[in-house]
């Protein structure tokens, strides 16, 4: 894959730190008739985001009651970061990779777990 072509589903990787699902949705919706290659990459970000957060809404609502369950919180958003950033740079470097997470939305070449 040529090199302007990672950079961009890279930088979607790692500005969804901050966008959440917001940025793969619309990237999705935007190209994917039109790009499978970015798509792909959108399809797994969802994947991570719709794991994740209610993961981390409840374990915040459990909070108030049970506090450890707020350093798991936080925890789970130290795991998401990483595995947004690993991400990242294999895309930049043309890696295969999957995140570990619930397929909600099928992706090409989906029986690897690659991290």
């Amino acid at each position: 894959m040529p090199l302007k072509q990672k950079i961009p589903a890279s930088m979607m990787h790692l500005l969804s730190l901050i966008l959440t699902f917001f940025l793969p949705l619309i990237v999705l919706l935007l190209v994917r008739k039109r790009s499978s290659y970015f798509s792909q990459h959108a399809k797994e970000g969802l994947n991570l985001h719709f794991t994740f957060f209610p993961v981390f809404l409840l374990l915040r609502i459990t909070s108030i009651h049970y506090p450890p369950a707020g350093v798991a919180s936080m925890l789970l958003i130290g795991l998401e970061t990483i595995l947004i950033i690993w991400a990242a740079y294999c895309t930049l470097i043309d890696r295969p990779f999957s995140y570990p997470v619930i397929r909600f939305f099928k992706v090409k070449g989906d029986t690897t777990y690659v991290i």
